[in-house]
């Protein structure tokens, strides 16, 4: 014990310049789905090499949400979905493949998705299924579990749970047979198995003592299981050194089983010789308890940034690691933090998640409750910009304009403000209220959706607590 604290002083003492040099992250705004789908389930996310934020919608919390893929471009401030499970029938418990998403990935532009198959479909068996949607075409899509494996009879025997994909196209999950990771090769480069199989993750025929498993044990009737999976960016998983994290939920709150894992030793093709450790931290801010999913990534800074889930945690942190030891780098600002609190930050509830883009100046964290996504940006704002922000406030024109049925209304904020958007007829009856929440300093889209209405001239109007701005629009059916 003494050993490791020293070793934690000495890394913090190494890293203070540099932590304390670092630019503040600040709460920009949130992304809302649309009102249409009340019952999503912000679970698990990601954001591909466009910077385009998916964001899955789940029944691993429940049977109620949907299951859905959804996704948001850069500024957009309205989820658009991509494709709804349930209402395409692939959700369906007799016929269907999804049971419950369980994990999503980018690699480009493709977007890998993966799921339990339901449950009653193949009783007593438990198996899951992977697909690949390729530029993220709901029509160009590869499906691979049990009996969907592009016409065969195969598939995946156990639960997968979270997913990560490495630059080789080489899926990385956690399993729930034997509380271990598990490689899926959906790369044309790789013929060791059946494209979209998983690589064999043991030598020999049977699960061994001698295989992988999670440091806190094989799992509870998969109630602590590996909930998500992050890679490093930039490293090379045909090689040793590479490295691969998991996060675990604890079995209940007094019996400690969760917490994240380093594996390293093995390479993606051979994952039976990977090891794996426990991250630890001076505070146990990674000690965690039996919510889920506890969402983690690893930005290109080698930065490991974890969702506290729970509500003892209730904020979003990157660490710095030197091994198996993490040292707290950022904080993300939440107002709801249980060790940090912040008056302008985001109102996290249960965040489940955490993204980045690639230049790792923007973070997304999806709220399981909140039913949203926040988003924070990185980097000091100069004098000159500051000035120029704080004098301008702009509700700009409609875009397309005539538009059928959306439209995309952008404005500018000079300082965080209560503000609301609401559409008029020309009667300046009040129509649709599109925004009615407090919202931070800087630019602001929202979606306009006018299916139900009908083809004429409409008013929208930007009000906050001091100013009001109206602009006219059309819409022509």
């Amino acid at each position: 014990m003494k050993k490791l604290l020293l070793i934690l002083c000495l890394f913090t003492f190494l890293s203070a310049d540099k932590l304390l040099a670092q630019d503040d992250w600040t709460y920009a705004y949130k992304i809302s789905f649309p009102v249409e789908d009340s019952i999503v389930r912000p679970y698990l996310c990601d954001v591909d090499e466009n910077g385009r934020l998916y964001i899955t919608s789940s029944k691993a919390v429940g049977p109620a949400p949907i299951n859905a893929i959804f996704y948001a471009e850069p500024d957009d401030t309205l989820f658009t979905k991509l494709i709804d499970y349930d209402r395409n029938g692939d959700s369906d418990t007799l016929t269907g493949n999804v049971g419950a998403i369980r994990g999503i990935s980018t690699l480009g532009t493709d977007v890998f998705v993966s799921m339990n198959q339901p449950y009653p479909k193949y009783k007593p068996t438990t198996v899951a299924a992977m697909y690949r949607y390729i530029n993220a075409d709901t029509a160009n899509v590869e499906q691979y579990g049990a009996y969907i494996n592009f016409g065969g009879t195969g598939g995946y025997g156990s639960y997968i749970h979270g997913l990560a994909m490495s630059s080789d196209t080489i899926a990385f999950t956690g399993v729930a047979y034997g509380t271990s990771i598990r490689t899926y090769n959906w790369s044309h480069k790789y013929d060791g198995t059946d494209y979209a199989s998983y690589i064999p993750p043991y030598p020999g025929a049977e699960w061994n003592v001698d295989n992988p498993t999670e440091p806190g044990g094989v799992h509870t009737d998969g109630a602590d299981i590996i909930r998500d999976v992050a890679l490093v960016p930039g490293d090379d998983y045909s090689t040793t050194t590479s490295r691969v994290f998991t996060s675990r939920n604890s079995l209940s709150i007094d019996q400690t089983t969760g917490g994240i894992a380093l594996w390293q030793g093995g390479v993606q093709t051979e994952p039976f010789n990977y090891t794996p450790e426990r991250i630890v931290d001076f505070d146990g801010y990674l000690s965690f308890m039996d919510q889920m999913p506890y969402g983690i990534t690893v930005d290109k800074d080698e930065l490991l940034w974890v969702a506290g889930t729970d509500s003892t945690r209730l904020w979003v942190k990157a660490f710095e690691l030197d091994g198996v030891n993490a040292i707290e780098a950022y904080d993300l600002p939440s107002s709801n933090s249980k060790d940090f609190p912040v008056v302008d930050g985001a109102p996290m509830t249960g965040p489940a998640d955490v993204a980045l883009n690639k230049d790792a100046t923007v973070a997304y964290v999806v709220d399981l409750w909140a039913k949203c996504a926040f988003v924070f940006k990185k980097g000091m704002v100069s004098v000159d910009d500051d000035q120029e922000v704080i004098n301008k406030f702009k509700l700009e024109q409609n875009y397309p304009n005539p538009f059928n049925p959306t439209t995309k209304i952008s404005f500018n904020l000079p300082k965080a403000t209560n503000v609301k958007l609401v559409v008029t007829n020309v009667l300046g009856k009040e129509i649709a209220t599109v925004i009615n929440d407090r919202m931070s300093a800087g630019n602001h889209s929202k979606v306009f959706d006018a299916s139900g209405l009908n083809s004429g001239v409409y008013f929208y109007s930007l009000i906050t607590e001091n100013l009001k701005v109206t602009k006219k629009m059309i819409l022509v059916k």
